[in-house]
């Protein structure tokens, strides 16, 4: 080898390049991370503020409509982290479970709207009130529910409109 242009390495160095390059991921996934939470910020806003116009709605009937020819019985409208709502998702995780404290006389909000809806983005609550006053008497059905459990603990909520398989289940139910 020629003199002077024999590698060097040093300790230091390596020290160094490792250190620059750990600082990159963590600034990277800083980003990221910022990014996402911009983003889930973002669409909890659009979730709060949310409303219905023609538009909307007849794209989801056509969507219902689609997935009726397809042979399913339900259609899940949206879905939105559990920490979106007031209880990290508890109510809804929840909905199938009796009462802890049996409702005082006269208290039984039978035919009322679900305890979990008063803990969803209101975003919820407009498209509730569209299937109790449009597809409720229509035969539909609304629900909520966790429809995954990252760690073991309540991940993202589905809202679902549902029907009956058949013309028969329909009047019996």
């Amino acid at each position: 080898m020629p003199q002077g242009s024999e590698p060097t390495l040093s300790i230091a160095a390596l020290f160094e390049e490792r250190e620059t390059k750990r600082r990159r991921d963590r600034e990277a996934e800083e980003w990221l991370q910022k990014k996402n939470e911009e983003e889930l910020n973002d669409y909890k806003r659009r979730l709060d503020e949310f409303r219905l116009t023609n538009e909307r709605v007849e794209a989801v009937l056509q969507r219902v409509r689609s997935a009726f020819d397809r042979g399913e019985t339900e259609l899940m409208l949206t879905s939105f982290p559990s920490s979106f709502c007031t209880d990290g998702g508890r109510a809804v995780n929840n909905a199938d479970l009796p009462p802890i404290n049996k409702p005082k006389d006269g208290q039984a909000a039978a035919g009322g709207p679900p305890a979990w809806l008063a803990t969803l983005p209101r975003g919820a609550t407009i498209v509730y009130d569209y299937w109790e006053k449009n597809l409720k008497p229509g035969g539909f059905a609304f629900s909520a529910r966790i429809i995954n459990y990252p760690g073991g603990m309540p991940g993202d909520i589905g809202l679902f409109l549902s029907w009956p398989k058949s013309a028969m289940d329909l009047q019996t139910s």
